[in-house]
């Protein structure tokens, strides 16, 4: 068996060169085409990885969703090691137009392989994506208690790199780095209707922390009716929010530990987004709204835990698009785990 080490934080160790803040027609041009993602290829010009957060600018603690995307372009299948944004193969590092470093912050992951493992395998035009909120990964840390992501990231200019060693932990497999280019990205700061939107939202996620009851029942158990009651709302007044996506999938999971312990105890019934016919309908009827591409990429992974069927309707329906090849891909995947229980031992 092989030990692959445990991935901590990290911060990035070079600093780039100082960057205009000057907002020329140029300038704009360049960022809105760095923001979108071009592929770069590895070293056996048979994978290419990119990477997108969808567009060039956002306001202060709006989601900005990360997809990021492996294809096999080679005729031959590919063989990786574990691919997405929380595996310790994919490597983000971040600077600011202001030389300062911006701190990197993964989860911890530890995993045992055998000795003789030929990792992943990605046929001949296939591809694996992954979708996460930059926020959960990269910034300043605060207390989650009361903000809507464990990181900030202040207003200014933001170059984002993002490298894949698709060889780490692969037996007798020749190292591999895979680059996407990089992302310039703009935060700026939040305008008096942004900043109202922001705190309520923030007051509502305080919810799961609360302490208080109300005629004996925890105000902690109201969070997650409250955030589903404010999306329907929210989501016929102004379908395109950015916090929908958001609050449709990383906002029903791990809120509050007051709330868990009240869960624990019995005192309040657990709640599964996953298999919730209400949160199901508000997340199709999200996806197949215009918005940002990689929010919808995002809102799909979070649909595909408990509900392949419907993801195998969205890879038809929006295919050609980055929501499109996350159902795809996670139909495949899905057929995949599904195969490899049936081949194995009983």
């Amino acid at each position: 068996m092989r030990w692959i080490p445990r991935f901590v934080s990290h911060a990035a160790s070079q600093l780039l060169a100082s960057m205009t803040r000057t907002k020329t027609a140029v300038a704009s041009l360049f960022i809105a085409v760095l923001a979108l993602g071009v592929p770069a290829r590895g070293l056996t010009q048979e994978l290419v990885l990119t990477a997108s957060v969808g567009k060039p600018e956002f306001f202060e603690d709006e989601p900005i969703y990360l997809l990021v995307q492996l294809q096999n372009i080679g005729t031959d299948t590919a063989w990786v090691t574990f691919f997405g944004l929380v595996s310790p193969a994919v490597v983000l590092s971040v600077h600011r137009a202001d030389g300062k470093l911006v701190p990197l912050g993964k989860p911890i992951l530890d995993f045992v392989v055998p000795s003789a493992w030929r990792g992943e395998p990605v046929a001949p035009s296939a591809s694996q994506l992954n979708a996460q909120v930059l926020q959960e990964l990269i910034g300043e840390d605060r207390d989650s208690r009361s903000h809507l992501f464990p990181k900030s990231l202040v207003p200014g200019l933001y170059e984002l790199r993002v490298e894949f060693h698709a060889h780490s932990g692969v037996s007798r497999a020749v190292p591999l780095a895979v680059s996407a280019d990089p992302i310039v990205f703009q935060v700026r700061e939040r305008t008096l209707a942004e900043d109202r939107e922001v705190r309520e939202l923030e007051a509502m996620r305080a919810m799961g922390w609360d302490t208080t009851r109300v005629a004996g029942v925890p105000r902690a158990a109201g969070y997650k009716a409250a955030l589903i009651s404010w999306v329907g709302r929210r989501l016929r007044e102004q379908p395109d929010d950015p916090f929908l996506p958001f609050l449709l999938s990383d906002g029903l999971y791990g809120v509050g530990q007051i709330l868990w312990r009240h869960i624990q105890s019995g005192e309040v019934q657990r709640f599964d987004p996953d298999t919730s016919e209400v949160v199901s309908r508000l997340r199709l009827a999200v996806i197949e709204r215009e918005g940002l591409p990689t929010a919808k990429a995002h809102l799909v992974q979070a649909l595909s835990a408990r509900h392949p069927d419907q993801v195998a309707v969205l890879a038809e329906r929006l295919r050609a698009t980055p929501a499109g090849e996350m159902a795809r891909y996670q139909v495949e995947r899905n057929q995949h785990v599904q195969q490899a229980k049936t081949q194995s031992p009983r």
